[in-house]
């Protein structure tokens, strides 16, 4: 039988359900041509069909390697991944983005676009807050979709709004837990705990660039000082757990952005009271 004869042997079985025969046929083909990408693709369909789930999502992922920017591939990945929820997130997440990318190649803004919106659902609906600001990222002008459907998402600084209040909750939510869990360790102190406790979850934070994503897109001066204000709390709050040896950089930063806020007379307590006291002691070392 000719490669084209049996592919189409597998189409038959595929649209048939007999899924058997059609993980047969496609491996029969692909014993003769290892490379041919619609026999990878009907071998991902067949073992979907089966139940073999893993071995579904390989057959896919070996016939996208083969013609990368080919949709079918895809999106036979985001419809398994679909099915599996809350365990498959992240996969779905990386495809749908690289589907927005083959169709924005292609010149499709529609499907492009709708995408990155099925993508972002998902993750909302299926995924832990974590997750879903990661699909948020693929909206912003770091994702390398941006450029290519500026004007048809949602503002950066409205995405990354969104992101800082997620983070912001889990973040708090995070901390709490983590001091009453520990604070019960024999020889634990409160202070102690606290200290490392935010000196963890505080290294690991993106919120420091997010408020300076937001300060750099907004347009609006209200939410621009609000969020100026958000970044020196969290700077300065991150110096005061950081140990001695990496604290020059941060307490310079820190400065900086309290300075800025003093120079333009924005009234904010922290800002003049790092501004009035840490210069004033870097004066008197001086003189």
């Amino acid at each position: 039988m000719s490669t084209k004869a049996a592919l189409k042997a597998t189409k038959q079985a595929i649209d048939a359900k007999r899924w058997e025969e059609a993980e047969d046929q496609a491996q029969n083909v692909l014993k003769q041509d290892p490379k041919n990408y619609f026999a990878k693709l009907f071998l991902g369909r067949a073992l979907d069909g089966l139940g073999k789930l893993d071995s579904a999502a390989q057959a896919y992922e070996d016939a996208a390697k083969i013609k990368p920017m080919e949709a079918q591939a895809w999106l036979g990945l985001r419809g398994l991944y679909e099915r599996q929820g809350s365990t498959k997130v992240d996969d779905h997440t990386r495809v749908g983005l690289k589907l927005a990318e083959i169709y924005a190649g292609a010149d499709d803004a529609h499907k492009s676009q709708s995408a990155i919106d099925k993508l972002v659902d998902f993750a909302r609906a299926n995924g832990t807050k974590y997750q879903y600001v990661d699909a948020l990222k693929t909206q912003l002008p770091s994702s390398p979709i941006y450029s290519y459907l500026e004007g048809r998402l949602p503002s950066p600084s409205s995405i990354l709004t969104r992101m800082a209040e997620i983070l912001e909750a889990e973040e708090m939510q995070r901390i709490n837990k983590l001091i009453g869990e520990r604070r019960t360790r024999l020889g634990a102190t409160t202070e102690g705990v606290t200290i490392d406790t935010k000196r963890e979850i505080f290294g690991k934070s993106e919120l420091e660039s997010i408020y300076q994503g937001i300060i750099d897109w907004t347009n609006d001066d209200e939410m621009r000082r609000r969020y100026e204000e958000k970044l020196l709390l969290r700077a300065y709050e991150t110096l005061l757990v950081l140990p001695e040896s990496k604290k020059k950089e941060k307490r310079d930063q820190v400065m900086k952005l309290a300075h800025d806020m003093v120079v333009i007379r924005h009234p904010y307590l922290l800002a003049w009271k790092i501004e009035l006291e840490w210069r004033s002691s870097l004066d008197t070392v001086v003189h």
